[in-house]
This record gives C-alpha cells, sequence and structure tokens, in this order.
C-alpha cells in the first residue's frame, strides 16, 4: 500500500469509494456519482486543501481530504471527509492512511486535527482509537425557505 496527495485526476475514482461508503448503512445518504465527484471537487478546490489517498498498486482503497485553517496561535487541519472501500474495511487500511497524513501534516508544521462525527457512528469509535477526543463543540444547523 502506497499513501500519496490527492491529484484532480483521481477525483472520480474517489467518488466511486465514497457513494460505495456513504449510501451503505449506517449513513444511507444517497449520493449520486455526479454528486459526490461535485462534493469532493469543491473541497479540493480550496487553495488550503490537502488529500490523501491510499493505493493498492493502481487501486484507490480509501482517502481522506479537508484543508488547513488558520487559528490564533497556528494551523490546524479540518478534515471534512474519510472513507475506506466496503471490502477493505477494518484491515488497517484507514490507520495506516490517517498515520501517513499525521506525518505529512506534521511536517507542514500543522498542530491538530479537527474533524466531525457522529456520537453513535462507526468512525466516532475508530477516531477514538487513534487517539481523538471528543471537543466541547456542539454542531448547529437552520433550514432556510421553511
Amino acid at each position: 500500500m502506497q499513501t500519496r496527495p490527492i491529484t484532480p485526476a483521481d477525483i472520480p475514482r474517489l467518488a466511486a469509494i465514497f457513494v460505495e461508503v456513504f449510501n451503505a448503512p449506517p449513513w444511507q445518504d444517497g449520493w449520486t456519482l455526479e454528486t459526490a465527484i461535485e462534493r469532493l471537487e469543491a473541497l479540493a478546490a480550496n487553495p488550503h486543501s490537502r488529500g490523501f489517498a491510499i493505493w493498492e498498486q493502481d487501486q484507490p482503497l480509501g482517502f481522506a481530504l479537508g484543508a488547513r485553517e488558520r487559528w490564533n496561535d497556528g494551523w490546524f487541519f479540518s478534515l471534512r471527509e474519510l472513507c475506506v472501500a466496503r471490502n477493505r474495511q477494518r484491515e488497517g487500511v484507514g490507520r495506516r492512511l490517517i498515520d501517513a497524513m499525521c506525518a505529512d501534516l506534521l511536517e507542514e508544521g500543522i498542530s491538530s486535527i479537527n474533524l466531525q462525527t457522529g456520537l453513535d457512528a462507526p468512525a466516532h469509535s475508530f477516531f477514538a482509537k487513534l487517539g481523538f477526543s471528543e471537543m466541547p463543540l456542539v454542531t448547529m444547523g437552520k433550514l432556510l425557505g421553511h
């Protein structure tokens, strides 16, 4: 397995993994390949975007995508998407991806990684095992036009 930065040419292949993962339980989001490509391209278009994909030969196994953000005391990384192909989950692929991403971000001077996940989502325990801890924040939203 090899981890490398995501290129624009990788996005359609990574979007296929995204659709496979997030249209399955527990999320069952209803993504199409077109909307997934649009989301990943929009995230990657951020000038501070950083994306990492893990490959086995020429086959993508998963990816992480986010952007570095400035805070008063330094830069942090906001992880927006992470997924591993369903048939490769629970093999250490996600751990290898996160480890490689953390090493690369540390070299860039990034001081921390922030992300959002559900308390009951499988990702919560995955990230906890990798040393991520809960922060005293609340996600809030408002539906517009209703």
